[in-house]
Order: structure tokens, then C-alpha cells, then sequence
């Protein structure tokens, strides 16, 4: 990967030196509204995707991974704020709402992509609008939008307060724009076929994700238009039957119908939403340690930072399965992503009190003195272990293998008619690609799994043996919750949609009521930056309180209330 970057860097440096010089300065444009600027609207892509995931990766690293278990911190300074109890602070909340910065930047291509009258980029800055904004509200719920990420536009006129939107009437927009998206990919493909469009593909020096190739936009946008349908697919059907309103243009379309159409067009391989196909579709953007433009989120993360976090029990236990077979009393089975994902084969327990986790960790030792806990990699390590969590060379805003989790939902769920088989079939697939999909990128090192290596062949066997029909769902959603690491909110987002995994909330160091939070605060800021709407947003569905216990929209069904209350047992 890092050769073929550099040799993609000398091959059209030449040809490209003044957009990537734009890219480069990118940061600037939303800054400084007076400054006219002269670039094209490929020019914000490759700047704008990675600044977005840099952020979201740091939010996954700093609260988003102890909420949902994934990990636990080692922190015992009094003063240090520990996320897995649920005391998450000012600058963890504040982290993920500066993806405004690039909410305002996809605003800005998405005007110049209409100038142009390029609906190859049209679609592009659709999708990266809609990405950005599903996180945003998916974080905080009810957030600016509409009015959102317009100063650059704004002329002589400067307001630089907004209001928020309701998240139903966000979700109806986003769904919306990657309908619109979907059509302007296929109207650039027929600009290309008539003559009228010499090439729908862009720069590569713009586009480290997917080098330029716009039908690989398309089916990343189909696939993020899935995952939305999925998230709203709920409340939906508990509302209004399933019914969305998309205007004038789109009319109104049946969320489970449209999931159907999508898997339609994934079973034939063609159709009017294209998806992804494979590893080689996933949505995964490109750090580097050794390129100052590039860095990786951890660059400056010291060392005693980052092993500070070990792995958590909770997850430990999903990987790490003991049972009983015909041969021995007690077997152990392996999940192959583990050792990509921590260093050694214990997890510590979540929501104790502070000096019962120092006495747990003392107690955890080996004859030589050394930790048996679970941290995060960082480096290469022989034996048991591979990997580089830390300077990974791509972090993922979405994988294939969630589309497979997807199908498989809805398929236990009867929305898609496929029978027991074909929706098992899909979730053992779907955990094989997850599996594969940690392997990119070290195929030359002792340790690289094949899908016929017996580590996955063994570990897929006991998925497939210890399937249980009558808790299909949990089971899928169980091993959705290993797969989504990392992975933006979406853990997150399927815990709060769904109640599943089941998740213990209420132990004796929890706080916020015992409720795993529902919701990150809006950021202090926005009390005297945006005063107005900030109180009115408060009001109008926090009861006057920013709070972590109450529901974003699409998590306000009475299946997942119930299954949520279940932690709290």
C-alpha cells in the first residue's frame, strides 16, 4: 500500500500539483469566509474523508470504545475521567461535534459540484454530506442541519448562529440525499455513455480512499443508504408503518421495501443500487505515519496513553469462548480478530470502583511479574499476536461485512423472504469477511489467516454448530457488536436501536442512573455560541436538561427499551 502511494505521488505529481496544493489548504476555506478561493469540488475529498475519520477515530479511542465495552482505562489518577463509568467529559463531547468543520467544507463542494454541472462529484459530496451528518445526529440527536455549514455561502451575510433540526426530519433529508446521490452517479454514468461526459472518474491525488473511481462511490453511498434504512427501519414501522416521505422528487418509499429492492440489486450484482461486493468496495480511509499530511490519529499519543487502555471483559468473553466438547470437558475457541485487536487473552471488568480495578490488575500476573490483561497494539509481535492498532495504514467508516449483518437482520427480522438457511449463511459469511477484512495488510507476516486457514475454518465451524434459531437475533447481533470495533458509532448506534448485545449498565462505579448513555451532551460552547437555539433545543425534547438518558428518535422503540432495561437487572 505505502509503495503504491508513492509511486502514484512521483508518476502525476505534475499533472496534479494544483489540486492537491488546494487539498492541502483545505482547512482554511471555512475559516476565513472573506478569502475568495479558486479550486474545483474534487479538490475537497481526499482533505474533508480525512479529517472526518481522524476525528471519529479518536473518538472511538477516547470514549466511544469504554462506553460500549470494548475496552476499560488503567487510569487510577483522581482525576482522570473514566468514560466506561459513564463520566465522560467537556472534550470528549466536544470531539465528534467538530465534524462540523467538514459538515461545512461537504456543503461547500456540494455547491461547486452544481456549478460545475458534475454529477459525478454531486454525488460524492451527497454521500460525504450524509455520512458526516448521520454521525453528528446519531451522537447528539436533534443538531443543526438544514441551516448548518453555510457561512462559506452566505455572501455579505454572516449568521453564524443556527437552529436545530428534529432527527426524524434529518434522517427524511438524508435519505433523501443518497436517493439523490444514487441518481446523479447514474446520470454521470450516462453523460459518459453519450459522449457528454469525457470521464465520471477524478483525480486519484484527490481520492486516497477509492483513487478517484466514482462507481466505487456509488456503491459505498448505496451502502451507507442501507445502513440508514436499517437504523430508522424500527421507529418506522412503529410510527407509520414503514412509510417515509422523500417530496416531490422521490415521493414516499416503504423503508422495508427499499432494504429489499437493495438486497435485490446485492444477490444480482447489477440494478438500479449498486452495493458493495467485497473487501476491496469497504469505505476505509488511509493514514500514514510517515507523511506529515497523512498522520495517523495516535502520531502523538504517548505510549503510556495509549496501553493505558486494556481490553474489557465484555468483549473478551464475545472472542474468547470456553466449552465443553465430546473430546474434553473444556475447549477453547479463538476468534482470529482478536490478537488484532489486543495483545494478550484476558479482559479486565467494567463500571468497578477505581481501587477495586488497581487490586483486580494486581491480582493478574504472571509467574514473572508481567500483566495477562489485554492492551491495545502498537508494533508488530511475534507468537500469538500481529498488528498495529495504533499506526493501522487504513481505519474504517465502513466495512463490507456490515452489509451481510444487515441482510442477515432483516432476513431473521422476515422483512427480507429468505428462509433459516439464507439468512444463517449470510451471518456466517458475514464474519468470515470481518475476519478477512483484519487481515489486509499483513500478508507477508507468520501469523496472515486465510478464509482455509484452520484458525477461521475452526472458529466459523463453531458459529455454524452453536447457531441458536431462537435467539437468532441477539446471536447475529452478538457477533455484529465484535465486528463493528472501531467501526464509527455503529455498535453504539445497534445497542441503542436494537437492546442488543445485552449489556450489564448498573455496576457499583456507573453513573448516569445505570444507563449507558443514549446521547453525548451537546458541548458547553453552544450555551453562549448559539444561545438561542441551544435553550430551544433543550427544551423542546431534553426537558430543559443535556442529558445522557434520553433517546435519540430512532432508539425510542419499546423493543429496545425492554432489552436495554435488562442491563439494568
Amino acid at each position: 500500500m505505502i509503495m503504491k502511494r508513492y509511486t502514484k505521488y512521483i508518476t502525476i505529481l505534475i499533472a496534479s500539483v494544483a489540486a492537491f496544493a488546494s487539498c492541502s489548504n483545505f482547512d482554511d476555506m471555512n475559516k476565513n469566509p472573506y478569502v475568495l478561493y479558486e479550486t474545483n469540488a474534487e479538490s475537497f475529498v481526499q482533505p474533508m474523508i480525512y479529517n472526518a475519520e481522524k476525528t471519529i477515530v479518536n473518538s472511538n479511542y477516547s470514549v466511544l470504545s469504554s462506553i460500549m465495552q470494548y475496552v476499560v482505562s488503567t487510569n487510577y489518577e483522581n482525576s482522570a475521567q473514566l468514560a466506561y463509568n459513564y463520566v465522560i467529559s467537556e472534550n470528549y463531547t466536544q470531539n465528534l461535534w467538530s465534524l462540523y468543520n467538514q459538515y461545512g467544507n461537504a456543503q461547500y463542494m456540494l455547491e461547486l459540484a452544481r456549478k460545475e454541472q458534475n454529477p459525478a462529484m454531486v454525488g460524492v459530496a451527497l454521500v460525504m454530506r450524509s455520512f458526516i451528518a448521520h454521525i453528528l445526529t446519531d451522537t447528539y440527536g436533534n443538531v443543526p442541519y438544514s441551516k448548518a455549514g453555510l457561512i462559506a455561502l452566505q455572501g455579505d451575510k454572516f449568521e453564524y448562529t443556527t437552529p436545530y433540526d428534529r432527527q426524524k426530519d434529518i434522517y427524511t433529508d438524508l435519505l433523501r440525499s443518497l436517493e439523490e446521490a444514487n441518481a446523479s452517479f447514474a446520470k454521470a454514468e450516462e453523460m459518459v455513455e453519450t459522449g457528454a461526459l469525457a470521464d465520471d472518474n477524478f483525480n486519484a491525488m484527490c481520492d486516497f480512499m477509492y483513487d478517484g473511481d466514482v462507481e466505487k462511490w456509488r456503491r459505498f453511498g448505496n451502502s451507507l443508504y442501507l445502513r440508514l434504512l436499517m437504523r430508522v427501519s424500527l421507529k418506522v414501522n412503529e410510527e407509520s408503518g414503514g412509510i417515509v416521505s422523500l417530496g416531490e422528487e422521490y415521493g414516499d418509499i416503504n423503508v422495508i421495501a427499499k432494504i429489499n429492492e437493495i438486497y435485490d440489486c446485492y444477490l444480482s450484482g447489477s440494478g438500479t443500487y449498486p452495493v458493495m461486493r467485497g473487501l476491496e468496495d469497504s469505505a476505509r480511509v488511509e493514514f500514514k505515519s510517515t507523511d506529515s499530511a497523512l498522520y495517523t490519529p495516535f502520531y502523538s499519543t504517548t505510549s503510556g496513553n495509549w496501553k493505558s487502555m486494556a481490553a474489557c471483559s465484555t468483549l473478551v468473553d464475545k472472542m474468547i469462548i470456553s466449552y465443553s466438547s465430546a473430546t474434553e470437558d473444556t475447549e477453547s475457541i479463538w476468534d482470529p480478530r482478536y490478537f488484532r485487536m489486543f495483545t494478550k487473552a484476558k479482559g479486565a471488568p467494567t463500571q468497578i470502583m477505581r481501587e477495586d480495578m488497581r487490586e483486580y490488575f494486581e491480582e493478574q500476573l504472571s509467574s514473572a511479574g508481567n500483566s495477562l490483561i489485554g492492551r491495545y497494539p502498537s508494533g508488530v509481535y511475534t507468537g500469538t499476536h500481529i498488528g498495529d492498532l495504533k499506526m493501522d495504514a487504513t481505519y474504517a467508516i465502513m466495512n463490507y461485512d456490515e452489509l451481510l449483518f444487515i441482510f442477515a437482520e432483516a432476513g431473521v427480522r422476515n422483512w427480507i423472504p429468505m428462509g433459516q438457511k439464507a439468512y444463517k449463511d449470510l451471518y456466517l459469511e458475514a464474519n468470515r469477511q470481518s475476519i478477512l477484512q483484519w487481515q489486509v495488510g499483513w500478508e507477508t507476516a507468520t501469523d496472515y489467516y486465510t478464509a482455509s486457514s484452520p484458525a477461521v475454518i475452526n472458529f466459523l465451524d463453531y458459529l455454524d454448530n452453536e447457531f441458536d434459531y431462537n435467539k437468532a437475533l441477539e446471536t447475529i447481533m452478538r457477533q455484529k457488536y465484535v465486528a463493528m470495533f472501531w467501526v464509527g458509532v455503529e455498535s453504539w448506534a445497534d445497542y441503542r436501536r436494537t437492546g442488543y448485545p445485552i449489556l450489564k449498565t448498573n455496576g457499583p462505579a456507573a453513573e448516569n442512573r445505570g444507563i449507558l448513555p443514549t446521547r453525548l451532551r451537546y458541548p458547553a460552547t453552544e450555551a453562549f455560541q448559539n444561545a438561542k437555539w441551544h435553550t430551544e433545543a433543550l427544551n423542546d425534547w431534553l426537558g430543559g436538561e443535556n442529558n445522557m438518558q434520553t433517546d435519540v428518535w430512532w432508539a425510542s422503540t419499546a423493543e429496545s427499551q425492554a432489552l436495554r432495561r435488562l442491563g439494568r437487572q
